[in-house]
């Protein structure tokens, strides 16, 4: 009986393929192999969807619309935003013997209504009201049927055209997966059920066609429905909805598939779309050693353990003299990206060699680090005598060690380690540090806002500072960081005015200095002269001399006399940075003791290497 009463009640309804199917607000609607529609892409605030259907039938009485569930949504639900819609407008045109009329709908009846939001809300012409489901707590199948006054009769060839209009108060509350079938009955009803296809499909199997898929389908449809497993069911959405949301906020990569290599052709002179050059295949350097391919063509894999092969000496070399300049200022062979015959012979070939070959042994990078920082040469003092600096200049003889200004990076590590605010926390997503408003106002595509972090992330090393291609941070750029439009083996190393008034004025330094005076405040001593040692032992790691410590403590005594007299200038300086000011130290003195360690801070020998 059941299965009569399936047949019969869905017989009675003809799905229609659309003919076409549009959106008013830029909605993209897709057409399903079962006649169903779609939504994706856009999902504006409101929207009216358009479908055109072709009938065949003598005359029509009715349209169904079946609003129906889709993985994809919310709670696998009816709407794209919580599982929810409501449907304001429904809207019928029918064109016969070229001639379009608007069909009057007598009455719409549907299957479940939410409260104070009926089907028959659809037809009031009241764009703020309209039918609701409760889609966002029952995610189920639902329909509802519309009833024309009179008849259309055509025959073959009638085309229906369809408005489904979505403007309620709730924004993006459209149907996202909806089917349309029409009806020659003349007394259309709904269906007993809105079993999904595939389901009724089974249902109309006499119980002994059956097989266990048949049955393990129905079973794992009935406990999507059952009452009993309401909780789990819910307690099932939340869960995967934390699993989403994690896995969104998890950093991923760009993954290479293996494809057929391209065919690449040496390009005739003159002539770019020449196609019968000479065909090029991937090789190794004829002068240097490489395995033998059997016949075959190197890939990537053969590539990397070339570069790591005992018989290539270049990829060792080339490690060896980059680390080389990141402790000694200059590598042995100067020029960083092109250690070949058109770069810089190395000034020490069999030192060069030696670190080479002690690398690729085991390619333990903290191994060969640790036999560089523990040589004679690495540990020699960078004072020389006038000879030593005519006879060698830039210390390419490796005479002393060599002094350089730091990096950018480690500029404003150096002045948040000395002002005990660099956060030691490692890994994890980029840190953006203090910036200028409106510098990324130049960015339209799409338009940027910088948010500077609170906090510990703000005072995170300069290593995770967020880098914007082309604008990078200012204070990294002010120091020579590269922009990183291309690939830069060794960064210039400039002395501008620029980087003294980053020093002074980069809200960083300033908080750092700031923070800087409190301590020399609290742990210094009781006096400015043992302040003033104290200072220059924690910024310099030496005792200051004695003209030093009487130009500080003119600078100490001047800037002292001049925030007693002006609270507002204190109250700037104090209020620089995210990390309030301590209340415990007067604030004049506090001021006072800022404008010293911001000159501590801005000293060439404080950023400088020796």
């Amino acid at each position: 009986n059941t299965r009569a009463s399936l047949e019969k009640s869905d017989d009675s309804w003809m799905s229609q393929k659309p003919v076409k199917v549009a959106s008013r607000n830029g909605t993209e609607l897709k057409i399903q192999d079962d006649f169903s529609i779609l939504a994706a892409g856009n999902n504006p605030n409101t929207e009216t969807y358009t479908v055109t259907l072709q009938s065949d039938l003598p005359q029509v009485t009715a349209i169904r619309l079946e609003a129906l569930t889709h993985d994809s949504f919310p709670n696998k639900g009816l709407g794209r935003v919580n599982g929810n819609f409501v449907l304001s407008g429904f809207e019928v045109r029918a064109i016969t013997d070229g001639k379009t009329n608007k069909v009057k709908i007598a009455k719409a009846v549907a299957d479940y209504e939410q409260k104070e939001q009926p089907i028959a809300a659809t037809l009031d012409d009241k764009p703020a009201t309209g039918w609701a489901v409760d889609g966002h707590v029952t995610p189920k199948n639902r329909q509802a049927i519309f009833t024309f006054e009179q008849p259309v009769s055509g025959g073959t060839g009638t085309v229906f055209v369809v408005l489904l209009k979505h403007f309620s108060l709730h924004k993006q509350h459209a149907i996202g997966h909806f089917k349309l079938s029409l009806t020659s009955e003349s007394k259309p009803s709904l269906p007993d059920t809105t079993l999904p296809e595939k389901i009724l499909t089974i249902l109309k199997l006499p119980m002994e066609e059956r097989g266990e898929d048949h049955k393990k389908e129905l079973a794992k449809y009935y406990r999507s429905i059952a009452p009993e497993l309401a909780e789990t069911r819910k307690q099932l959405v939340e869960v995967t909805k934390k699993k989403e949301d994690l896995n969104k906020k998890i950093p991923t990569t760009l993954v290479s598939v293996h494809e057929e290599p391209k065919q690449i052709k040496v390009l005739r002179r003159g002539n770019w779309m020449d196609e019968g050059g000479e065909v090029v295949t991937a090789a190794f350097p004829q002068f240097l050693p490489h395995p033998e391919m059997e016949g075959r063509q190197p890939n990537r894999l053969d590539l990397a353990r070339w570069m790591v092969s005992s018989e290539n000496p270049l990829t060792a070399r080339v490690f060896v003299n980059r680390w080389w300049k990141l402790y000694f200022g200059t590598g042995l062979s100067k020029v960083l990206d092109d250690i070949g015959s058109q770069g810089e012979w190395p000034t020490h070939p069999e030192l060069l060699d030696y670190l080479a070959l002690e690398f690729s042994k085991d390619w333990d990078v903290k191994k060969i680090l640790k036999l560089m920082v523990t040589s004679s040469a690495y540990r020699q003092s960078s004072l020389a005598d006038k000879k030593l600096r005519e006879i060698d200049p830039f210390n390419r003889l490796v005479a002393r060690q060599s002094r350089f200004r730091l990096d950018a990076e480690m500029v404003r590590d150096n002045a948040l380690a000395i002002s005990d605010l660099l956060s030691p926390t490692m890994f994890g997503p980029s840190a953006k540090p203090y910036q200028p408003a409106g510098y990324y106002a130049q960015l339209n595509f799409p338009k940027r806002e910088y948010e500077a972090d609170k906090g510990d992330n703000q005072y995170r090393r300069g290593l995770y500072t967020h880098w914007q291609r082309t604008f990078l941070h200012p204070m990294l750029m002010a120091f020579d960081a590269p922009s990183r439009e291309e690939c830069t083996a060794e960064r210039p190393r400039s002395n501008t005015p620029l980087q003294s008034l980053t020093l002074l004025n980069d809200p960083t330094f300033v908080e750092a200095a700031r923070v800087f005076a409190e301590r020399i405040v609290e742990q210094g001593g009781a006096n400015e002269r043992e302040r003033l040692k104290w200072a220059y032992g924690q910024a310099l790691s030496r005792e200051p001399q004695k003209d030093e410590i009487k130009m500080l403590s003119e600078l100490y005594q001047k800037h002292l006399a001049k925030y007693q007299s002006d609270k507002d200038a204190t109250e700037k300086v104090l209020s620089v940075g995210d990390r309030p000011a301590k209340k415990t130290i007067n604030p004049a003195e506090l001021a006072a003791w800022t404008s010293v360690s911001r000159t501590l801070l801005n000293l060439h020998e404080t950023i400088t290497r020796f």
